[in-house]
């Protein structure tokens, strides 16, 4: 009877054994896959061209029913361009202005280089609210960015500024590294995205010229509008973010600056909203043209 209970026993802590050795196989085997870098799919193919990623918010990232400025500066010099700019989006962390699961602040440059920098990007692909929530435009961007071969790239496009402005995140604080801050979100953001494209040049390209309209609750707009170099919405004038910009690329050996309020030539004595704006902020089809230009120009001294 004796020998029968020691046998069952055995038996049972046998079956013990071999279900928790189960049970951690089949949790390593899933903490694997779970860790698992994304497969690099893009770019597949045109690997002899000039490769460039671009970050950065609506400007970039609408064609507004005419030519997106990747697309035009793909056709101008035939390279190969992905636009993985998000309108809306800011350098800085918009974690307080936004909730973590909307794209304006998951594709911040704060939030997103981190991504690229980890090369894990499960906030993004396994949050349920993203991805119901976001447009199809904005997954296909997600998807983009998760594949990406960022060694492949020869040039970064950061373009923020606009929205910075708008929201009125400080230019600087006593703390260079404040990420809550527009020169403390780029100089981080570089740093990362450098890690995963050593050798890429990356160009800060500047905020562009615009005007502060106020928008009544209906969606009109309400009286005059007003010059960017005059009106400060809290963090300063649209040339305080350009001089910060500038400033923190003369930091790195890596990186390049475009002056867009310079080279485009647009200021308050010739702004002209038929033509060459959209809106008191986003560049018409001309003005998309106007912009790339000075793109265009720049990096063909730099592909030299």
């Amino acid at each position: 009877m004796t020998e029968e209970k020691n046998s069952s026993v055995q038996s049972n802590i046998a079956v013990w054994v071999a279900g928790v050795l189960f049970f951690l196989l089949a949790l390593g085997i899933m903490a694997r896959f779970m860790l698992q870098k994304p497969a690099v799919i893009f770019p597949a193919m045109w690997q002899e061209k000039t490769q460039i990623l671009f970050l950065g918010d609506s400007n970039i990232d609408y064609s507004f029913g005419g030519t997106e400025i990747p697309e035009m500066l793909s056709e101008r010099m035939d390279l190969v361009t992905f636009n993985c700019a998000v309108g809306g989006t800011c350098a800085a962390n918009t974690s307080k202005a936004y909730k973590r699961s909307n794209y304006y602040a998951m594709f911040s440059l704060f939030n997103l280089s981190k991504m690229i920098e980890t090369r894990d990007f499960t906030t993004m692909t396994r949050s349920r609210t993203f991805l119901e929530e976001s447009s199809s435009d904005i997954k296909d961007k997600a998807l983009v960015l998760t594949h990406l071969d960022y060694s492949a790239m020869d040039f970064v496009i950061l373009h923020y500024g606009m929205n910075d402005y708008f929201t009125g995140f400080p230019v600087e604080n006593d703390n260079p590294r404040d990420e809550r801050t527009y020169k403390g979100a780029l100089r981080c953001g570089i740093e990362r995205i450098h890690k995963q494209c050593p050798n890429a040049k990356i160009v800060l390209s500047s905020i562009t010229y615009c005007r502060y309209q106020e928008v009544g609750s209906d969606g009109i707009e309400v009286g005059d509008s007003v010059s960017g170099y005059e009106y400060d919405c809290g963090g300063g004038t649209i040339d305080k973010y350009r001089d910060a910009m500038k400033e923190v690329s003369g930091e790195y050996e890596y990186t390049y600056f475009l002056d867009n309020l310079e080279a485009m030539g647009i200021d308050d004595s010739n702004y002209d909203r038929e033509n060459l704006f959209q809106d008191f902020m986003h560049l018409g089809e001309e003005g998309r043209k106007i912009y790339t230009d000075g793109l265009e120009a720049l990096l063909r001294e730099l592909i030299r």
